[in-house]
């Protein structure tokens, strides 16, 4: 295997590179959330003019954003003469590749949410998921875009999840607004099986200046109903990045202040967790799987 250069650059058409969040098979093609990043000094510097006075694909009004030194850190460090962080926080896209030399695409779009992307740090999380027969992907969107400083850049979409027919390839109406059935954020989600999604939740909103992703929640998508997890320790720590699903089933790594990590197992149905297994010996605990 080879590394590739792929070009991320006007990937949707207004002119903004992205980041691609999660790959989901269906069948041949993969989908992806492509979470729009502003613009390079590349982009800023495109013109519709030849007097260059007209910008191609910054946004009137949005001039001043065009970053006049470069600053910042890690994942939020920009460059001179970038437009950094998207001008467009009220639409979310889907890519569809045709399979997974990810040549081919296909673009769809919605402006029920803002980006499909959870985010802590510099860590892109997958929003987009696959049901167990194929016919629908969900996208989730935690409306992260609330947390920009600028409010051009903010978006005034609340948390939600919409859908994507498989067999359309576009979103169909099914919307559901995640704020009517919790105000706290959401950070991470996976699928569990059937309707059913797990979510790992801060404790507070996600325009909170500070708050912590402790909490659990099983999300149906039919129903559009959200159940708290009950019955983990009281003292938990820190919760494992990688949960294992089976049988209906979501089984989650748990660590706490006094004992050992343990492995909790999660009835989507009631929410209630009861623990399986005990690893003596350990610290944490971070991610658990299974070999046949």
């Amino acid at each position: 295997m080879t590394d590739r250069d792929y070009i991320c650059e006007n990937f949707l058409g207004n002119g903004e590179y992205v980041t691609l969040a999660g790959l989901e098979q269906v069948g041949r093609k993969i989908y992806s959330a492509a979470v729009p990043m502003g613009l390079s000094r590349y982009g800023c510097q495109q013109f519709t003019d030849d007097e260059r006075t007209q910008y191609k694909w910054v946004r009137p009004g949005y001039e001043d954003l065009i970053k006049t030194e470069s600053g910042g850190s890690n994942s939020s460090g920009y460059e001179k003469d970038e437009l950094q962080w998207t001008q467009w926080p009220d639409s979310c896209w889907v890519a569809i590749f045709t399979d997974n030399t990810l040549k081919e695409k296909k673009i769809v779009k919605t402006n029920k949410i803002s980006y499909a992307c959870g985010r802590f740090k510099s860590q892109y999380y997958q929003m987009v998921w696959a049901t167990d027969d194929g016919q629908y992907v969900y996208v989730i969107s935690p409306s992260y875009a609330k947390t920009m400083s600028d409010s051009r850049q903010q978006t005034t979409l609340p948390a939600g999840v919409v859908r994507i027919n498989t067999q359309t390839e576009d979103f169909d109406d099914y919307y559901c607004n995640l704020e009517t059935l919790s105000q706290n954020g959401l950070q991470r989600s996976w699928y569990i099986g059937g309707d059913n999604f797990l979510f790992l939740m801060y404790d507070a909103p996600i325009t909170a200046s500070t708050k912590t992703a402790n909490q659990l929640a099983v999300f149906n998508a039919s129903a559009k109903t959200l159940t708290a997890v009950t019955g983990l320790p009281s003292d938990v720590s820190g919760f494992g990045s990688t949960p294992y699903m089976e049988d209906g089933y979501a089984y989650v790594s748990v660590n706490t202040e006094s004992g050992y990590p343990a492995i909790w197992r999660i009835d989507p149905q009631s929410g209630v967790a009861t623990k399986a297994l005990t690893v003596n010996g350990a610290t944490t605990l971070t991610g658990i799987g299974r070999i046949d």
